[in-house]
């Protein structure tokens, strides 16, 4: 009896203990999922937030825009739309924000074959490659399926392993430019700031350019325009903006929240903006994400 006894006994303790290992896995992951749970409703209540004050930012902005001149004094300055950073802490947030004229950009759809070409030396490429890319390009864009001298129609894409060919018809996003074949990421990521699709298909406004879009202008390289960046500080001091306005009507703001000085989440704006309009103000697209600053 006691033989059996002890043998109960034992399955007993053995029962208890898987129990009790059984009780302490299901413990173990309700608290990894509560701990997740809390981290993503901490993340979205995050974004949430700074998408709430980015707007505040972008209001902020184009209330500046939309001021006349007289309205500002020494204490308020008229913002320039040539990306030059501004901080800006509100609700506790710290936030940087760029205002950029769109039509100081090249626009991949009107832009000229010369244009795009001088852009690529611009970063550094050999001339044939440059050539060669900017034909590809006029060979994306355009509505026929002849090659131009250097360029790429869908044979060659096909002969590249690619799974389509040449949309033949404008670009629709600037993001669009990595399937033209002979654009890599890297070269994508340096000449992304030159960049739109949004201009409207005006003249190009030098006045608030980068660097890279008056090298591409000039047929120049960067390095003999890199001054201008300094030349870009304090420029609304040495720009005669009664005589030359604040470019426009469209403006791409961009607002960044600083963490230890460091850039996080980005809301980037495009907005029309016309004083005295029936319709003063028109979002034309917004973008949020972590991303590079792409100045």
């Amino acid at each position: 009896m006691s033989g059996r006894r002890s043998v109960q006994r034992g399955i007993a303790l053995m029962l208890v203990l898987w129990v009790l290992a059984l009780l302490t896995i299901i413990a173990v992951g309700l608290t990894a999922t509560q701990r997740t749970e809390s981290t993503l409703a901490g993340n979205q209540l995050a974004t949430a937030r700074f998408r709430a004050v980015a707007e505040a930012a972008v209001s902020w902005a184009i209330l500046n825009l939309l001021a006349p001149p007289s309205t500002f004094d020494e204490d308020v300055d008229e913002w320039v739309p040539d990306g030059s950073a501004r901080p800006w802490i509100f609700a506790g947030e710290t936030l940087e924000i760029k205002v950029f004229n769109e039509a100081s950009r090249i626009d991949l759809n009107t832009a000229g074959r010369d244009l795009l070409e001088n852009m690529f030396t611009a970063v550094e490429l050999p001339r044939d490659e440059a050539s060669a890319l900017a034909d590809a390009i006029e060979d994306w864009r355009d509505d026929n399926d002849t090659t131009e001298l250097n360029g790429a129609e869908d044979g060659d894409y096909e002969d590249a392993g690619r799974s389509y060919g040449a949309k033949d018809g404008p670009f629709e996003s600037v993001d669009e430019l990595q399937l033209v074949l002979g654009v890599d990421r890297d070269l994508y990521r340096r000449v992304l700031p030159a960049l739109t699709v949004d201009s409207g298909g005006g003249k190009l406004e030098q006045t608030f350019a980068s660097p890279l879009v008056l090298a591409a202008v000039r047929g120049t390289t960067l390095a003999e325009v890199e001054l201008a960046l300094e030349e870009r500080e304090g420029r609304s001091d040495a720009i005669d903006l009664d005589s030359v306005g604040r470019g426009g009507p469209v403006y791409r703001i961009r607002v960044t929240r600083m963490e230890k000085d460091k850039p996080g989440l980005t809301m980037e704006t495009l907005v029309r903006v016309e004083a005295g309009g029936a319709k003063p103000v028109t979002i034309l697209w917004r973008r949020f994400g972590l991303v590079a600053d792409r100045s």
